[in-house]
C-alpha cells in the first residue's frame, strides 16, 4: 500500500467476506489442490486482501486461497484491511505491488470493471497503472471479443488462459461460432497446448468445408494427424537413406522443371546487366554444386563396381583352391592297386563300389546305368 492508506491485519469470518469480483479469476484445479496442501500443512502463511465496507468486506485478492481455507473446513481467514477506495485498491492490486504473475484474462477482466464501473478511460488506466495505453487496449480487446460463456469456461478452468488468448480469442474476431464450438469441445475433451497449437495452424490452412469438420471433433482430427505422422515416420524408416535421397532428387527435379517455366520470365530483353549477373551467377553456383554431385555419384559408382569385380574373382580363385584341394585328397585316399598312375588312368580303372561296373571316360554311362566293361555285359 502507498503510504496514508491505513493497513489492519486479523481474522475475519469468510461470511463476512463480499466475493464481488469473484467472475475477474481464473481457478485452477491444480493451483487450489496446492493451495489445500499447504494450509493443511503449515496454516494460512499469506493474508487476503479487502477493504471495509460497513459491516462487511470486499475480498479484493485471495480468491483460490478463500476457496482452499473452505475446502479445509475453516470459517476464518487471516487479511489485510485496506483503507481506501475500491478502485484504488483495483489499481493497487493490477500495479502488482505484491508481486502476483497475472493472468492476462484477469488483468483484462479487472481494468474492465475499471472502465465499466468506474468509468475510466484506458489512458487513464494506463496512467494509473504505470504502462503503455497500447497495453491496456491488448487486454481489454482480449476479453471484449470473447463470449461469457466462453469466458465463465477460462474462470472455472475448463479452458487454459493460453487457449484463449492465442486460440479463441482470434478466431472469434473472425468466425464466432467456431470459437464457441471449439471452446465447448475443448471443454470435454481437453487437449495438449502443442495439440492444439498443431491444430489451429491447420485450421488457418484449410478451407472453410475442411474447417467446419475439424471443429466438429477436434480431438478426432488430431488423431487422424498423429496416425498419418506415424505412417510417414514408418515409411521413412523402411526406405532408410536411399529413400530419403530418393525423395530429396524428387524434390529437386521438380524446383528444376519450375525453374525452367520461370526463365523466361526473369531473362528477358532489355534487363539490366546487375539482375541479369545476379541470376547467371546464381546458376553458375547451383551449377557447381550439381557438377560435384554428379563427380561423387561417378566415382562412388565406380568404385563399388571395381569392389565387387574384385569380389567375383576372389570367389573364382577359392573355387579353383577347393577343387585342387578335393584333387590332392583324392590322390591321398586313391587306392594302393592304381598308385603309380596317372589321374586320368586312376579315374579310368576305379571300380564303383559293389563291383557291378566300371567308370570309362569314352563310355560314359546313362542315368540309372552301368557302362559295359571290356567284355561286354
Amino acid at each position: 500500500m502507498k503510504p496514508g492508506h491505513t493497513i489492519d491485519i486479523r481474522e475475519i469470518e469468510i461470511a463476512q467476506l463480499n466475493l464481488r469480483y469473484a467472475n475477474s479469476r481464473i481457478y485452477k484445479k491444480e493451483g487450489i489442490s496446492s493451495l489445500v496442501h499447504s494450509i493443511e500443512c503449515h496454516g494460512q502463511i499469506i493474508p487476503v486482501i479487502t477493504i471495509s465496507e460497513g459491516p462487511r468486506f470486499v475480498l479484493i485478492d485471495g480468491y483460490m486461497r478463500v476457496v482452499a481455507i473452505k475446502r479445509c473446513g475453516q470459517d476464518m481467514v487471516l487479511a489485510e484491511i485496506w483503507s481506501c477506495e475500491e478502485n484504488k485498491a483495483l489499481i493497487q492490486i493490477l500495479a502488482r505491488i505484491r508481486g502476483r504473475k497475472w493472468q492476462a484474462i484477469e488483468e483484462a477482466m479487472l481494468m474492465r470493471e475499471l472502465r465499466e464501473k468506474y468509468d475510466l478511460s484506458q489512458a487513464r488506466i494506463a496512467h494509473l497503472l504505470g504502462c503503455n495505453q497500447s497495453w491496456v487496449a491488448r487486454r481489454l480487446a482480449l476479453i471484449d471479443v470473447l463470449s461469457d460463456e466462453i469466458l465463465d469456461l477460462v474462470r472455472k478452468g475448463h479452458i487454459s488462459t493460453w487457449a484463449a488468448a492465442r486460440v479463441l480469442a482470434p478466431m472469434a474476431r473472425a468466425i464466432p461460432d467456431h470459437a464457441h464450438i471449439l471452446a465447448e469441445r475443448l471443454a470435454k475433451d481437453p487437449i495438449s497446448t502443442r495439440d492444439l497449437t498443431e491444430f489451429y495452424r491447420h485450421y488457418q490452412e484449410s478451407n472453410r468445408k475442411k474447417r467446419e469438420r475439424m471443429i466438429q471433433d477436434p480431438g478426432l482430427f488430431i488423431k487422424a494427424l498423429r496416425a498419418a505422422r506415424e505412417k510417414d515416420q514408418a515409411k521413412i524408416l523402411k526406405g532408410g537413406p536411399e529413400g530419403k535421397c530418393l525423395k530429396d532428387l524428387q524434390i529437386v527435379r521438380h524446383i528444376l522443371s519450375r525453374l525452367h517455366r520461370q526463365v523466361p520470365t526473369v531473362i528477358y530483353p532489355g534487363q539490366s546487366n546487375l539482375d541479369r549477373r545476379v541470376l547467371l551467377t546464381a546458376f553458375e553456383e547451383t551449377q557447381k554444386g550439381f557438377m560435384s554431385l554428379e563427380q561423387d555419384i561417378r566415382r562412388l559408382h565406380d568404385l563399388s563396381r571395381h569392389e565387387t569385380g574384385n569380389s567375383d574373382i576372389a570367389s573364382k580363385e577359392d573355387q579353383d583352391q577347393r577343387d585342387f584341394s578335393g584333387s590332392q585328397d583324392f590322390q591321398e585316399h586313391c587306392p594302393s592297386c592304381i598308385a603309380g598312375t596317372s589321374q586320368s588312368e586312376a579315374l579310368d580303372n576305379l571300380q564303383v563300389p559293389g563291383g557291378h561296373c566300371s567308370y570309362q571316360r569314352s563310355l560314359p554311362a546313362l542315368p540309372g546305368q552301368c557302362s559295359p566293361g571290356p567284355g561286354g555285359p
